[in-house]
């Protein structure tokens, strides 16, 4: 490029000819002191089951938890992934959250020895994470270089009770459900980042954040006051474009998003500055600048994505920053009008949200309302700028969504180490959603 384009800048260069690229001027009020938290709950000393003798769902469900999958697909798998995650510089962020599952499966106070008195049997078997470590070196579609007959010969023959009780066995295929191999994903009863395809026999899940800044107690112990506080920013948002591997991926929306940007909005949003940046595969800042940036703006779009659930969007509602979605219209089977945050005529967001009101995945009383905290915007990326400067000019509005933020989002933080089983949780909900699963949303046992 410096011999192309005759400069020692050659990347400024060739962004100042790319329009869709070119980012608008960011401005930055805070002293970067350099230091990331330490260590993520990975680094942690992991749960002891004898030291935990409380739930928030104990005596409302018995486990029976599998020791005899084989090593490679068991212990082991479990293990090895466990050490890698604890790296700092691990980038499998996506798929983390099914060895944290397990922990807190297998040290959950409502576990069983005894077969006959268990209503879920757990597999533990972490299929998100074994497909991402790429044993064989190579990514295939559907994780297709994990074998059938690996999981077959390694997970299922080990399973002495399955026979018989298929619809009470549980799976963890905790990430994009068009990722998974069908092996896994074609089995009656799993766990899911999502899409749902099966009701009710996938239970949605959030994606999992490591920080221990985002436990369920640190989460908790925010007051009031740290939800409604005054930011410094309007909008927040980090992001990327391109993905080479999804040429019809909605990503699209975030092009369009920026050339939107770029050429009608001011400099501030409702008086106050924003950030909002095209990232660089290649040159990102370090994450805590990302999080400051969040924690520090009232709106934090997330925009569509490859698939309709992003981890971008259970992150910045930890950060109590506030969601903006694009809506569209599409169809769901229970009713004639529904919407879709992903793309027209996509997956609707009782099948993609775990536990949003309407989804059927726990009891109503215990459904999330996300509408109560999400800005829903409509008739695309030109209308967003007019919906979040309407709310800026409604304190009282902000203030509502906020609370309903902290009011929701402990139950999307897995507990893990000293706050496993201490809070409701995202654990939690996932048992609850057993239960209403065991108590009628399924037919033949």
């Amino acid at each position: 490029l410096r011999d192309k384009y005759k400069t020692p800048n050659p990347v400024e260069t060739v962004m100042n000819d790319r329009v869709t690229c070119r980012n608008p001027p960011l401005q930055i009020f805070w002293q970067d002191d350099g230091k990331d938290e330490l260590d993520n709950m990975f680094s942690q000393p992991r749960a002891s089951r004898e030291n935990i003798t409380t739930s928030p769902m104990l005596g409302n469900i018995s486990i029976y938890f599998y020791e005899t999958l084989r090593k490679d697909v068991g212990d082991d798998l479990v293990d090895n992934t466990w050490k890698q995650y604890s790296h700092p510089n691990n980038s499998e962020t996506n798929a983390q959250a099914d060895v944290a599952i397990i922990d807190l499966f297998r040290t959950f106070p409502g576990r069983t020895e005894e077969p006959s008195a268990a209503d879920i049997f757990i597999v533990p078997y972490p299929h998100a994470s074994h497909c991402v470590s790429k044993p064989t070196g190579v990514w295939l579609a559907a994780c297709s270089h994990i074998s059938h007959n690996q999981m077959k010969t390694g997970v299922f023959n080990t399973l002495n009770h399955y026979i018989g009780n298929e619809k009470r066995h549980l799976f963890l295929n905790v990430i994009n459900q068009g990722n998974s191999n069908p092996t896994i994903r074609n089995t009656p009863l799993s766990i899911t980042i999502g899409p749902r395809y099966k009701v009710p026999g996938n239970i949605l899940v959030p994606y999992m954040n490591n920080l221990p800044s985002f436990q369920p107690s640190a989460i908790r112990n925010h007051g009031s006051d740290w939800w409604t506080r005054p930011r410094t920013y309007s909008m927040t948002y980090f992001f990327g474009i391109s993905n080479s591997k999804m040429r019809n991926s909605p990503r699209i929306y975030r092009k369009y998003f920026m050339e939107e940007v770029q050429n009608n909005w001011p400099d501030t949003l409702g008086g106050l500055p924003y950030a909002i940046r095209v990232m660089d595969r290649g040159n990102k800042p370090p994450s805590r600048v990302f999080t400051h940036m969040y924690k520090d703006s009232i709106f934090c779009p997330t925009l569509p994505g490859d698939t309709p659930p992003q981890k971008r969007f259970f992150d910045v509602i930890l950060m109590g920053c506030i969601p903006v979605v694009l809506a569209f219209d599409t169809e769901h089977p229970s009713a004639l009008n529904t919407t879709s945050w992903h793309k027209p005529g996509g997956t609707p967001i009782e099948n993609s949200y775990p536990w949003i009101k309407g989804s059927n995945s726990t009891d109503p009383e215990n459904e999330i309302d996300y509408r109560s905290f999400v800005v829903e915007v409509k008739g695309g990326v030109e209308n967003v700028r007019p919906t979040i400067e309407a709310l800026m000019q409604n304190y009282t509005e902000i203030r509502r969504r906020q609370l309903a933020l902290m009011k929701y989002a402990p139950y999307f933080s897995y507990g893990m180490g000293t706050d496993s089983h201490k809070h409701p949780d995202a654990f939690s909900k996932i048992l609850e959603s057993l239960r209403f699963y065991l108590d009628g949303a399924f037919l033949g046992l």
